[in-house]
C-alpha cells in the first residue's frame, strides 16, 4: 500500500511538471495587450507601494490569468480541497504561487481565515480567484473575496480578458476560454475600491451587485475589443 501511494505521488508530481512546461510553452507564444495600463501598473506591478490587492475575474478566464500573474511577488491563489484540487495546487506551486486550500463549498470559512492571515502579513500581497467559482452559476459574483478585501484593507479590482483566437469549452459551466498559440489576449480592469471594515451586510450586497455589473461590463468590453463572439 505504501509503495502504491508513493507511485501515485511521484506520478502526480511528474505530471504536474509536464503540464507546467506545456502551459509555459503554449502561453509563452501569446501576445498580451493591457487596455487599462495605468491600473495594471499602479496596483499590480507596483502593489508593494499601493498595498494589498484582491483581484477577481470570472472562472472562464482563470487559466490564462493563472499563467499571466505567476511572476508577481507574493501572489496567492485559492485552490479547492478536491482531488482535482490536489493536482492544481501542485501546478500552482510550480508556477510560484502561495496556495491556500478551500472553496465556498468545502472548507470555505477556514480558507477565508487563512487568506486574511496571509494578506495581513508584510510585505503587500496579491490574491486572485474566480468570483463565480467553483461551480457557478457563471457570471454571478459571490461575496467571499469582497469580504477578504474588507478584512485586509485591500484594494478590490475586477479584471477580465478575452482573445482574438481562443478555444472555448462550450460544455463547461463557465465556458472556459484559452488562447490559441500566437494569438493575442486583451486584458481589462475595473475601478479599484476599498471596502471599509464594518460595512453592513446590506451595503456589502449593494457593492457586490455593483461589482458584478462592472465585471460583466469589462468582460463584454474585452470580448468586443478582441472580436470574440
Amino acid at each position: 500500500m505504501g509503495t502504491d501511494i508513493h507511485k501515485i505521488k511521484w506520478t502526480m508530481a511528474a505530471l504536474a511538471r509536464l503540464v507546467t512546461w506545456i502551459v509555459k510553452l503554449w502561453f509563452g507564444t501569446v501576445r498580451v495587450k493591457v487596455i487599462d495600463q495605468d491600473i495594471y501598473d499602479q496596483y499590480f506591478t507596483n502593489h508593494r507601494t499601493t498595498g494589498n490587492v484582491v483581484a477577481g475575474a470570472w472562472h472562464r478566464n482563470a487559466i490564462f490569468f493563472f499563467y499571466h500573474f505567476r511572476k508577481l511577488n507574493n501572489a496567492c491563489t485559492l485552490v479547492s480541497r478536491s482531488k482535482d484540487g490536489d493536482f492544481t495546487a501542485r501546478v500552482a506551486e510550480l508556477f510560484g504561487y502561495d496556495v491556500i486550500r478551500g472553496s465556498s463549498s468545502k472548507g470555505g470559512h477556514e480558507a477565508l481565515m487563512e487568506m486574511v492571515d496571509y494578506m495581513n502579513r508584510e510585505p503587500a500581497k496579491i490574491c486572485g480567484t474566480p468570483m463565480d467559482g467553483p461551480r457557478g452559476p457563471a457570471r454571478v459574483m459571490k461575496k467571499g473575496m469582497l469580504v477578504l478585501a474588507m478584512e485586509t484593507d485591500s484594494w478590490f479590482i475586477p479584471m477580465a480578458c478575452s482573445g482574438t483566437r481562443v478555444i472555448t469549452f462550450h460544455k463547461a459551466w463557465d465556458k472556459t476560454i484559452i488562447p490559441k498559440p500566437f494569438s493575442t489576449i486583451y486584458m481589462t480592469f475595473g475601478t479599484p475600491i476599498k471596502i471599509p471594515k464594518g460595512t453592513s451586510k446590506e451595503a456589502l450586497e449593494k457593492i457586490r451587485e455593483e461589482k458584478e455589473t462592472e465585471l460583466n461590463r469589462i468582460t463584454d468590453r474585452a470580448d468586443d475589443i478582441s472580436g470574440y463572439a
